[in-house]
């Protein structure tokens, strides 16, 4: 029972994942052919996902059922590594070498910035949070 109460946990997380993810496809539509809208899943993912781990976690007291829900199922389903590699494939296919480089490169050293940036983020906060139950003692 308890397998089936995650699963179902999880899968709520990716039904608001996907979801996010196929408005966010909307409102990032691109005339020229740039994936905008997998860019901006992809690099928003890379910055939340090492602060929901490292602060909210910490902060909140979180269940490791909340946080599977949250990060498989939501930030899993919102990101997306299959989207990713699809319109690499069609930036290739197509020609577009100028946009190819420029995707890859952002994606993958964007993706790692933003998680280097989510990490700082998630210190930050909890410095931040600390100092300020320090000064009320």
């Amino acid at each position: 029972m308890q397998k089936i109460k995650t699963f179902l946990i999880i899968f709520i997380g990716a039904f608001i994942g996907s979801n996010l993810r196929y408005a966010e496809s909307l409102l990032f539509k691109s005339s020229n052919g740039f994936p905008y809208g997998t860019l901006v899943a992809n690099l928003s993912g890379a910055l939340i996902l090492p602060f929901l781990i490292h602060y909210l976690q910490d902060r909140y007291h979180l269940s490791s059922k909340i946080i599977l829900a949250l990060s498989t199922g939501l930030l899993g389903s919102y990101t997306t590594f299959s989207t990713f590699t699809a319109d690499t494939y069609r930036l290739y296919q197509s020609g577009s070498w100028t946009m190819l480089i420029t995707y890859l490169t952002i994606t993958i050293i964007g993706g790692f910035i933003c998680a280097l940036l989510g990490n700082y983020w998630a210190a930050t906060r909890a410095f931040i949070d600390y100092a300020g139950r320090r000064k009320n003692q």
